[in-house]
């Protein structure tokens, strides 16, 4: 990915933000991308919730 994806990808994420944690109900969560992977982690209660795959928006550079 070049700089521009990079970017766009955690701008695609930024939805995420506020998602009530699944172990204590906190809205005090963070968008995360891990190797493809969309986590929400709380900063409550340090949990951190697995929202699925980020779908690629433009192919993979090599």
């Amino acid at each position: 990915m070049d700089t521009r994806q990079v970017g766009q990808a955690f701008a695609s994420i930024e939805r995420f933000r506020g998602t009530a944690c699944r172990e204590c109900q906190s809205r005090q969560t963070v968008p995360l991308l891990y190797e493809g992977v969309v986590v929400v982690s709380c900063e409550n209660c340090g949990g951190a919730t697995r929202m699925g795959r980020l779908a690629q928006s433009a192919p993979a550079t090599a």
